[in-house]
């Protein structure tokens, strides 16, 4: 996937998701990244998306290491939702976060440099 979208600036992909910003941001969406995996999509800040990360890390230390079919319920950003992602779609999450969150802090490296 290339950054070839009008309305959107591609962050990071990888099979399982991907994040992007709105080119054209409004009130709601400003400062904020789109997060897009399976049939969810989540518009978070920052700091959001680095606490989403975070808890990801910690379930992965602390899963079991069931079968496949097994579910993990991975606590969201906001408080009243979770997901229930196997271990695979725990590992694309996660690669897709840290992705993310690499991309973020070089840019934000970068901008302090020039």
């Amino acid at each position: 996937m290339t950054d070839n979208y009008d309305d959107i600036s591609v962050i990071h992909y990888n099979d399982f998701g991907v994040a992007f910003n709105w080119k054209e941001s409004t009130v709601f969406s400003k400062n904020k990244i789109q997060l897009v995996f399976k049939n969810t999509g989540l518009l978070l800040s920052k700091h959001q998306l680095f606490t989403f990360k975070s808890e990801i890390e910690y379930v992965i230390l602390n899963r079991c290491n069931c079968s496949e079919k097994s579910k993990n319920l991975i606590p969201s950003p906001c408080e009243y939702i979770s997901f229930a992602l196997s271990n695979s779609e725990l590992m694309g999450l996660m690669d897709l976060l840290k992705g993310v969150c690499f991309n973020i802090q070089l840019s934000d490296m970068l901008e302090n440099i020039i």
